[in-house]
């Protein structure tokens, strides 16, 4: 059973939730990896079918139709997640649940990263270049914000882009309650985010002087600040706006389509993307 254990956690590796011994796979879809297994190794064996025992008394459980359930993913997007970390050679790091308003894989990096997101709702992909208000090395949030008031580099990036009205750029501002991150009403920073075809130079400017104020002046801005901020979920003490820690959160990203040539897609986002990975990762270091 270990032999087993360990072979299936480094095939589905990609899809295992953050902390959790759970995976965003399928039922069907875990089966077809089990007997993968079984055909590429020689020291577990498998057993007919025909050689179980029913134990009586269990039954199957039916699939609830209607609304979807999110605790399940098929198997597309498990080919997702899988073919966005052989790509980029890393293991990756899950992130978000099934259950949640999206969910996705990163590199695993600490500062600049690449993730892929998916949000089932709208049943859309979005490959991006990500850069949370952590601590990391120094704060490179920080520093990347304090770069681009000095010298904006952002339009020499946008000239690079093939593409700028499928290029979007998302500067959030994240509320933080212990480690969780509660929705909010005042989330993106700028009102709204924005494609790369649309921004200016005033709203760009706008964006990074709300992104400055989310972190503490008196720590050089090497901190989390304290703002007022609206809870999109009121809790059931009725506590609608709270005094909570916030800091920036940058992500530019572009679309994933669902079509046949799922590796060969993610791989053109990349691309697409590299000079806008290079750009902040340049500016924060």
């Amino acid at each position: 059973m270990k032999s087993l254990e360990r072979l299936l956690h480094s095939k589905l590796a990609p899809l295992r939730q953050k902390r959790r011994e759970f995976f965003n796979i399928k039922p069907e879809d875990a089966y077809t990896a089990l007997t993968s297994i079984f055909d590429n190794q020689e020291e577990i064996k498998q057993i007919d079918k025909a050689d179980v025992v029913e134990i009586p008394g269990t039954t199957t459980k039916k699939k609830t139709r209607g609304k979807r359930n999110y605790r399940e993913i098929d198997s597309e997007y498990a080919e997702l997640l899988h073919d966005f970390a052989h790509l980029l050679d890393v293991k990756g790091r899950p992130f978000g649940q099934l259950n949640k308003p999206f969910f996705g894989i990163s590199d695993g990096h600490e500062g600049v990263q690449w993730n892929l997101a998916v949000y089932p709702d709208t049943d859309s992909i979005q490959l991006g270049v990500n850069l949370e208000g952590k601590k990391y090395d120094d704060w490179p949030i920080s520093t990347f914000i304090l770069s681009e008031i000095e010298s904006t580099k952002i339009w020499d990036v946008r000239s690079s882009l093939a593409n700028t009205g499928q290029v979007y750029i998302r500067f959030c501002r994240d509320a933080w309650q212990v480690t969780a991150r509660p929705t909010i009403e005042e989330s993106h920073l700028g009102g709204r985010e924005f494609s790369f075809a649309e921004l200016t130079p005033d709203i760009w400017s706008r964006i990074l002087g709300e992104a400055l104020a989310c972190l503490d002046e008196e720590r050089k801005y090497r901190g989390r600040k304290k703002q007022w901020v609206t809870l999109e979920n009121i809790p059931k003490n009725g506590e609608h706006k709270r005094l909570m820690d916030v800091s920036p959160h940058l992500t530019i990203w572009a679309p994933v389509s669902r079509g046949v040539d799922v590796t060969g897609n993610i791989e053109e986002r990349i691309e697409e993307l590299t000079p806008v990975y290079q750009w902040v990762e340049h500016a924060c270091y």
